[in-house]
């Protein structure tokens, strides 16, 4: 190996510039082992290379040139143990963020898949069905603000109880919804993982339902319930007083307003006599 290097074969080495060396220099980062007097040629020691190389991998790290440079003038073992050791433990930090970052993007890009997928809201039958939910009660069954508000909050819970993928459960009022363009809401609740011990969960069972998988905007929703409740009576049964929705987290903006992609859940009581 060579005792020195010059300036030009150390920025080779790393393909930088010679500017950004100079930087370096000027600004006490990495100082040449030798500046000859009488041309100003700069010349690197062996030693030096590694000092580089270690300077580039905090600048890529994102430590700012002055962050490196406190550390370069750090003389004592321990502090730069301690100094690295916070920066390790910044960067642990920012990989938990980025990969949170990156959940979200891919859940949205799933929805975003499976909300091209056109559904032909077609109807299905099921049994019993058990839904595990913790729930907040409507004070007004029309008013949109307080549905917000109470969307907001079981979002702050499920992040609370860790709940990645969040899924909104919609009790609705099935009686008077066709009395006005606003379907009531009776309450409001997110899924909870059986593995999850909350206070207050409750059950919802249904023993037999019918369901539409709905893909489309929210202003088309009243239309998909008349469906549903006119299928079960064409098929001899008396629906529920109440629909139940399970959503996914996210809604979408379409060219006709927001859209949501849920399914639509309407127990039976009996078969019409």
């Amino acid at each position: 190996m060579k005792n020195r290097y010059k300036i030009s074969e150390l920025a080779k080495i790393f393909n930088i510039s010679r500017q950004t060396l100079i930087f370096y220099h000027k600004k006490n980062i990495l100082i040449p082992s030798i500046v000859d007097k009488n041309n100003g040629y700069r010349y690197y020691s062996s030693e030096q290379i590694w000092e580089l190389f270690f300077i580039i991998t905090l600048k890529k790290a994102g430590l700012s040139l002055e962050e490196i440079k406190k550390f370069t003038e750090i003389k004592s073992p321990i502090e730069n143990i301690k100094f690295l050791e916070n920066k390790v433990e910044e960067i642990d930090n920012k990989i938990s963020e980025f990969l949170k970052i990156k959940e979200n993007i891919t859940r949205k890009i799933n929805i975003l898949k499976k909300s091209s997928v056109d559904l032909e809201n077609k109807i299905y039958s099921g049994e019993n069905k058990r839904i595990r939910g913790y729930f907040i009660s409507m004070v007004n069954e029309k008013d949109e603000a307080e549905m917000a508000m109470n969307y907001e909050k079981l979002h702050s819970i499920a992040k609370k109880k860790g709940i990645r993928d969040i899924k909104y459960i919609t009790i609705t009022n099935i009686r008077e919804q066709e009395k006005d363009k606003i379907i009531p809401v009776k309450k409001i609740g997110i899924v909870i993982p059986e593995k999850i011990k909350m206070d207050k969960i409750e059950e919802i069972v249904l023993e037999k339902y019918f369901y539409i998988k709905y893909n489309d905007t929210y202003i088309n929703l009243q239309d998909n319930y008349k469906e549903l409740k006119k299928y079960i009576e064409s098929k001899g049964y008396i629906s529920n007083d109440y629909g139940i929705e399970i959503a996914e987290d996210y809604s979408l903006v379409t060219e006709k307003g927001f859209a949501g992609i849920f399914e639509i859940l309407v127990g039976i009581k009996k078969r019409i006599e």
